[in-house]
C-alpha cells in the first residue's frame, strides 16, 4: 500500500516501503498517472519531458527501527540501542577509546528513532481504543507506556550525566548525548499531551491515567527548561515558538540522518540519449545524402525541386530521433530510461536497490483501458464528451537486492522507504482566481451573496505491479486544488471500477 499525503500546498508526497530481503531479490513496477483538465495545458506541447521529470524528486531512507520500549529496556537484549550505549559508556569511562565517536552517535540516533516510532504506534493505538471505548485495555497500555518511558529516560539521563563527568569541559560526544536527551524529551512531551487530549471522551473513566500523562508532559517541559535546552518557549518572546519549531525540526533531521540513503545517479541515460541522437543524425544525414544524389540525377542542381528535397531530408532528422526514442520506450522500457538511480548502504557499501525512471506526457485516451476505468469511477458520466484530459505518466522500475543483516549493518534494518515528492506548480499557472461569487435564493424569496472558491480536480492513479510476486494493486486519489495550491486529497481507492 502506497501512502499519499500533502507535503505542502504545492507538493504531493507518496511513500512506499520495500522490505530488504536476505534470500532473494525482487522487482516492483510503480506507475503514477496524473490526469488533469485540458484547460490547464500540462501537456507535451507546453512542457518537455525533462522539465516535468524535475518536478518528481525522490529520496530514500531506512525505515524507522521497529523496536518496542520493552525490547529497549531489556537488559539481556544485546541488540537494544540502549544496551549498546550503556556498554559503550562503560568502556569509554574506563579509559578505553576503542569505540569510535561516530558509532556512539549512530546508536544515539537509532535510540531516538526507535522511541519516535514506538511512541507513534502507541498514540495510534490509543486513538483507536478511545474510538471503540475499550477503556480497561487503554488504561493498562498507557500506564505501562508511561512507566517504561520513565525508566528509559532515567537510564539515558544517567548515561548523559556520566559523559558530562567524564568530559567536564564538554565535547562532541556530550553534545550528542544532550541532543538525544532533548529530542526524546520533546517526543515524550508532545505525544503524552496528544494522548491526554485523545482521552477526552473517557476522562471520567480514566481520570487517573489522563492526569499521569499530563504530569509527564509538564515534567519534560520543566526538565528541558532546567537543562537550558533550546526547545523551550520563553515568556514574552514572540519569536520563541518559531525557534522551538525550528529546533524540533533540527533535532528530528539529526536523528533521522542515520537512516538517509543517498542516490547515485547513473550517466547511462545521457550516454544512451547521445547514442540515439548520433544514430538519428546519421540516419538523417544518410537520407539527406541519398536525397541529394537523387535530386542531382533527376533535377537541375540548386533548382527549387532540388532544394525542397534537401530541406525535407533535414526536417526528418528530429522526427527520426523522436520516433526512435518512442520505439525503444515501448519495446525495451527497462533498458532505456530517463533517469537511473542506485541506493547504496552507507555502512556496508552494498547496493540496496536500483530504480529506472521513465516519464511521458500523453493523453487520457492513450493510457491502458484499466487505468481509464479507474479514473472514471465516481466521476462525471459525460467525461468522454469533454476535451481529452492530459496525463503525466511517471514510471519507476524498482529492483531490490538481497542483503544479509548483521551487527555491522544493524539488526533493526529490515526495510527501506522511498519517498517521492511531486511539485504541482505547472498545474496552477492556467487556473482562474480562487474567489467566486454565488447568489443563493433564501426561503423568504430574496437573494443573498455568498463567496465560494473555484476549485479544480486532478486524479492520481497509482498502479503497483509485480508478476513474480503476484502483486497488482491500483489506488485512486482525487486532488482538490485552486490557484493557491492543494486544498485536500480524497481517497477513491475503494470505489468499484466500472465495467
Amino acid at each position: 500500500m502506497i501512502d499519499v499525503r500533502i507535503h505542502s500546498s504545492r507538493h504531493l508526497e507518496t511513500k512506499i516501503t520495500y522490505p530488504i530481503p536476505e534470500n532473494r531479490e525482487y522487482e516492483r513496477d510503480v506507475h503514477y498517472y496524473i490526469f488533469s483538465p485540458a484547460q490547464l495545458h500540462v501537456s507535451a506541447e507546453m512542457i518537455g519531458d525533462a522539465a516535468m521529470l524535475r518536478k518528481f524528486q525522490t529520496h530514500a531512507r531506512y525505515s524507522s527501527p521497529e523496536i518496542t520500549l520493552d525490547e529497549l529496556l531489556d537488559e539481556k537484549n544485546v541488540t537494544s540501542p540502549l544496551y549498546v550505549i550503556e556498554y559503550y559508556v562503560d568502556d569509554r569511562t574506563k579509559g578505553n577509546a576503542e569505540i569510535n565517536d561516530n558509532v556512539f552517535i549512530t546508536e544515539l540516533q537509532t535510540l531516538v528513532n526507535s522511541i519516535r516510532h514506538d511512541t507513534s504506534v502507541v498514540l495510534s493505538e490509543c486513538r483507536y481504543l478511545v474510538c471503540v471505548k475499550k477503556d480497561a485495555e487503554l488504561d493498562v497500555m498507557l500506564k505501562r507506556w508511561s512507566d517504561e518511558v520513565s525508566q528509559m529516560l532515567g537510564r539515558l539521563r544517567a548515561l548523559t550525566e556520566r559523559m558530562r563527568i567524564h568530559y567536564p569541559t564538554g565535547n562532541r560526544m556530550v553534545t550528542a548525548f544532550e541532543w538525544a536527551d532533548e529530542a526524546i524529551s520533546l517526543i515524550v512531551e508532545n505525544n503524552s499531551l496528544e494522548m491526554y487530549l485523545a482521552l477526552e471522551p473517557l476522562f471520567t473513566q480514566l481520570q487517573g491515567t489522563a492526569q499521569r500523562l499530563l504530569r509527564l508532559s509538564r515534567a519534560e517541559l520543566s526538565y528541558r527548561r532546567e537543562r537550558s535546552y533550546d526547545s523551550v518557549i520563553g515568556q514574552g518572546n514572540k519569536y520563541s515558538a518559531e525557534a522551538v519549531a525550528y529546533r524540533s525540526g533540527v533535532l528530528k533531521k539529526w536523528a533521522q540522518s542515520v537512516l538517509y540513503l543517498t542516490p547515485l545517479q547513473s550517466k547511462a541515460p545521457e550516454r544512451v540519449s547521445g547514442i540515439l541522437a548520433g544514430t538519428a543524425a546519421a540516419i538523417a544525414m544518410t537520407f539527406a545524402t541519398l536525397a541529394a544524389i537523387f535530386a542531382e540525377r533527376f533535377f537541375l542542381k540548386n533548382s527549387m525541386q532540388w532544394a525542397l528535397l534537401v530541406i525535407i531530408a533535414y526536417v526528418f532528422k528530429d522526427r527520426i530521433k523522436e520516433g526512435l526514442r518512442k520505439f525503444f520506450n515501448k519495446v525495451v522500457p527497462r533498458l532505456l530510461a530517463d533517469q537511473i538511480a542506485t541506493f547504496v548502504s552507507p555502512r556496508t557499501g552494498c547496493t540496496l536497490s536500483k530504480a529506472k525512471v521513465i516519464i511521458e506526457l500523453t493523453k487520457a485516451n492513450k493510457v491502458p483501458q484499466r487505468i481509464r476505468d479507474v479514473r472514471k469511477a465516481k466521476s462525471n458520466p459525460f467525461l468522454d464528451l469533454l476535451p481529452v484530459e492530459d496525463v503525466v505518466h511517471y514510471t519507476r522500475f524498482v529492483q531490490i537486492y538481497k542483503n544479509e543483516r548483521s551487527k555491522t549493518m544493524g539488526p533493526w534494518i529490515n526495510a527501506m522507504t522511498v519517498i517521492t515528492r511531486i511539485r504541482i506548480d505547472d498545474y496552477l499557472k492556467e487556473m482562474d482566481d480562487p474567489s467566486d461569487v454565488m447568489y443563493v435564493s433564501s426561503d423568504e424569496g430574496d437573494f443573498e451573496q455568498q463567496n465560494s472558491e473555484r476549485v479544480y480536480h486532478l486524479h492520481l492513479v497509482i498502479h503497483e505491479f509485480s508478476a513474480r510476486d503476484n502483486i497488482d494493486q491500483i489506488q485512486h486519489y482525487r486532488v482538490v486544488l485552486n490557484k493557491g495550491g492543494i486544498i485536500r486529497i480524497e481517497n477513491l481507492t475503494d470505489v468499484p471500477v466500472s465495467s
